[in-house]
């Protein structure tokens, strides 16, 4: 137990946070929980943090019925790291996760997850936002909406809810930010964050894919499609990851693949390229 005083179950998951990132550093046990008492004035037992680590125990099981640990959240997570956005509602007390974006498959799939994660019997609903011409999904969690606003500053914190669920945690991430470059023979994905690319390079490295990162300069002025407004953007660089190779196509094609029924398409047409190949 985490000492005498009751603890939030936010307050756990940032202990359970650090006690990973910490692990992931190369310490023991009894060096972790040295390291979270000086830092936190919090007293953990190294049994509490060896059953953390060894996958035993999460602050977010089901007990809790906010927020389930499983491949819902993992997906959900992903999508939100391309597509996805925060905003809070003090009067209301509503603390918002939402996605937005221009495939309906894509939404509605976000908001099934979504759903799943936060222990919801009913999936949240795309909603067609007319001005912006995209679909829209909203759910509501302070435990989620806390750990993802962390993440905006270190996403490497959101390894323990994804490594478990690798492939669900690129499908959502594909689903956002990935595209097929099939004159090229591959499968990209792009994002102005290079610790999101890295994060994902590694769980596609968890699932046997090889892939390589690239940072590549983008013009400083875009023309938003929606507004033909022009705009400065806000990084320079866009850091891309990238899947050559058959094997390594063909087994993201059997693992990971892509909910959004335009890319998948792009995506099976690839792999016909590659077994019409062999047949020659």
């Amino acid at each position: 137990m985490m000492g005498r005083k009751y603890r939030s179950l936010e307050e756990r998951l940032r202990l359970y946070n650090e006690v990973m990132r910490l692990r992931r550093l190369g310490l023991g046990y009894k060096r972790i929980a040295k390291a979270i008492e000086e830092k936190y004035g919090v007293s953990l037992n190294p049994g509490t943090i060896c059953k953390w680590i060894k996958g035993r125990h999460h602050p977010l099981d089901r007990r809790c019925n906010k927020l389930v640990v499983g491949p819902g959240l993992a997906y959900t997570i992903g999508g939100w790291l391309g597509d996805g956005s925060l905003s809070e509602d003090n009067d209301n007390y509503m603390y918002r996760i939402q996605l937005s974006c221009k495939d309906y498959d894509f939404a509605d799939e976000w908001g099934r997850c979504l759903a799943e994660a936060l222990d919801r019997s009913r999936p949240y609903a795309p909603k067609w936002e007319e001005n912006h011409k995209r679909w829209v999904v909203k759910g509501s969690s302070v435990l989620l909406y806390s750990l993802l606003k962390r993440a905006k500053d270190d996403p490497w914190i959101l390894m323990p809810y994804l490594e478990k669920y690798p492939a669900e945690a690129c499908r959502g991430f594909f689903d956002a930010e990935g595209w097929i470059e099939a004159d090229y023979y591959r499968i990209v994905a792009g994002n102005t964050k290079s610790d999101v690319i890295n994060l994902f390079k590694k769980l596609l490295g968890k699932l046997d894919i090889e892939c390589r990162t690239h940072r590549c300069r983008q013009k400083e002025f875009m023309i938003s499609p929606r507004t033909s407004k022009l705009y400065c953007r806000s990084s320079r660089f866009v850091v891309r990851l990238a899947i050559y190779g058959e094997e390594n196509i063909l087994r993201f094609a059997e693992k990971v693949g892509f909910t959004i029924t335009r890319k998948q398409v792009e995506l099976m047409k690839l792999v016909r390229r590659y077994r019409k190949s062999r047949k020659q």
